[in-house]
């Protein structure tokens, strides 16, 4: 059986197209990832970037609208599309979607192999539930069924996100309408304040909650920012062989 490839998504506007490409390095030098989706506001990336980067401009996706109840919020349309990856990726059948504050510490590659034939995604559950008592997932890394979301789920997601103003966005929402269909990831995954920011041996790491001075001047997200596309294949190429 030949092998499925695997695919990765970051989502952004243009203040974070610099983190983005520095969680790509660690992520692209730490798994065998085939492609890296970026959806991004603009035709083109600023900057030459590998080929295993693909760009999508969502600029005039017509998924949102401009004066929906969530499109002024602090993280504006762009986070939400990950709900719309699989239209997309319309012959993706799941990608692992991240945030642009996340770094990986090692080999993560057998993080596409989580059993979710049966979810909607796969995230780590932070430690609170919700009001309603609910277990609750921090999308800041979430591995998505885009084949099973194709059934109306994800349709149904962005119909809600279009018709209330949420907290946490897409966050909220899959949560909410994914119950019983969540696959819990392992907290080492994504490592964070709210899902245990103090796991041994964490394979990412998630600046969820840090003030951007301190995702900026950590030493782990320096060394990444620092390191040349060159020198990222190459690590790439050894985790592949």
């Amino acid at each position: 059986m030949a092998r499925v490839k695997k695919h990765a998504a970051y989502c952004g506007t243009r203040a974070i197209y610099g983190d983005m490409e520095t969680s790509a390095k660690s992520l692209i030098a730490n798994s065998d990832v085939d492609v890296v989706h970026f959806l991004i506001e603009d035709a083109e990336w600023p900057n030459p970037l590998p080929d295993i980067i693909q760009v999508h401009n969502v600029h005039d996706q017509g998924y949102f609208a401009q004066d929906g109840p969530n499109m002024k919020s602090g993280y504006t349309y762009m986070v939400m599309m990950r709900l719309a990856l699989c239209h997309v990726l319309p012959r993706v059948g799941k990608v692992l979607s991240l945030d642009a504050d996340t770094v990986c510490m090692s080999d993560v590659s057998d993080l596409w192999d989580l059993p979710i034939d049966d979810c909607y995604f796969s995230a780590a559950h932070e430690w609170h539930r919700t009001a309603n008592g609910l277990l609750y997932c921090n999308a800041g890394v979430t591995l998505y069924n885009l084949k099973k979301l194709r059934d109306g789920k994800a349709d149904e997601c962005i119909s809600v996100l279009n018709s209330r103003q949420y907290t946490w966005l897409e966050q909220d929402v899959q949560n909410y309408l994914c119950q019983g269909r969540i696959h819990d990831m392992p907290s080492c995954y994504n490592s964070n304040w709210w899902t245990d920011k103090n796991a041994d041996g964490a394979k990412i790491v998630h600046y969820a909650g840090v003030k951007r001075e301190g995702w900026i001047n950590d030493y782990r997200v320096r060394r990444w920012r620092d390191t040349s596309w060159d020198d990222v294949m190459r690590l790439h190429e050894q985790i592949k062989h």
